[in-house]
């Protein structure tokens, strides 16, 4: 082990809208937790940055993750190096990817959530187990073939679709031999999703009217909805299934920050005049299949059929810069903390 403090994030209050700065404090003389039996102490090498933590930060308890306490580390997905063990499955020097804390250190075991030993393969980086495989990469991969059921030849459409889930979700859709449009907010996003990963059209909904090119692009409706975002694009969607069409939801990266409840969608008589479905889903759900996703997705890559993009943010100082790539629009891919 190296170091005689752990440096920490910490929720001291609730945040308003994106004003993460006055909610977290960065402290630079925590002390370095103790393990039990049965616990490993791991060394952040990588945090993940995801926009579901947002909710965690507020103080809904209907949510699917608790709020975290205030006071205490914020929490997300990490990847790290084992520095001490009392298991006798992990030893010292084995990589894991697990929940743990926006800190230098972390206490890990079975009740953390995901607690996974990572293989030592010399072809894939480690970043790549939270930008392409990880809950990212499951995610797609179940919203697109499992929740939302999609068939070749099918319309599917992903809303922000040059994220770290919805980037990956059109690449699973294109492979199954799906039609994929993206929606995206801004233009070289547009053309990254098209011109590199396979997308077949990219609709910049800030600045053209969203529903007038889902009629030109979709005029027999969407088969498939992939949704991150849920609010407006949401409603705007349901206005353009197709008969028996499916919607999977992910996430509600428009809604994090509510404070209070919003009405319902206005075309949610769609629902009942396409005979569509709607099916919310969540990583955990599935933890005992993510073996077997991983691999196809692996394959996928190392065929030349599956990519990925990551921005690293270098410095657990300067992890507040990261996270608020998720909300202002300027990610492509999978944003990192490289600890």
């Amino acid at each position: 082990m190296t170091g005689n403090t752990n440096r920490n994030w910490v929720l001291a209050r609730r945040p308003e809208g994106d004003d993460f700065e006055s909610a977290l404090e960065f402290h630079e003389h925590g002390n370095i937790p103790q393990i039990r039996d049965g616990q490993v102490l791991v060394k952040s090498l990588y945090l993940s940055m995801d926009a579901g933590t947002r909710m965690w930060m507020g103080p809904r308890t209907d949510a699917y993750q608790p709020p975290v306490v205030i006071g205490t580390p914020m929490a997300g997905m990490m990847i790290g190096e084992v520095v001490e063990s009392k298991r006798a499955d992990f030893a010292v020097g084995d990589r894991l990817r697990t929940f743990g804390h926006w800190a230098d250190y972390s206490v890990a075991d079975e009740h953390s959530g995901l607690f996974q030993k990572l293989p030592v393969e010399d072809d894939i980086d480690l970043p790549a187990y939270l930008a392409m495989g990880g809950p990212n990469g499951w995610t797609a991969y179940v919203g697109i073939a499992d929740v939302g059921k999609a068939k070749a030849g099918e319309t599917v459409v992903i809303s922000a679709a040059a994220g770290a889930t919805g980037s990956l979700a059109g690449q699973v859709a294109r492979n199954l031999g799906c039609r994929v449009i993206g929606l995206t907010s801004r233009e070289e996003k547009c053309r990254w999703l098209t011109e590199e990963l396979g997308f077949d059209h990219a609709i910049n909904y800030r600045q053209q009217n969203l529903s007038h090119e889902l009629n030109v692009l979709c005029p027999d409706g969407v088969d498939v909805y992939f949704d991150n975002v849920g609010g407006q694009v949401l409603d705007t969607i349901m206005g353009h299934m197709a008969m028996y069409a499916r919607i999977a939801i992910c996430g509600l990266v428009s809604q994090y920050a509510d404070t209070e409840k919003r009405p319902g969608p206005s075309n949610f008589d769609q629902l009942l005049m396409k005979r569509a479905t709607v099916q919310g889903f969540f990583s955990p759900d599935w933890f005992d299949k993510c073996g077997e996703i991983e691999r196809q997705l692996m394959a996928w890559h190392r065929d030349g059929k599956f990519t990925y993009n990551v921005e690293l943010v270098d410095g657990l100082e300067n992890t507040l810069k990261a996270y608020h790539r998720l909300f202002d629009g300027s990610n492509k891919g999978k944003v990192m903390v490289r600890v």
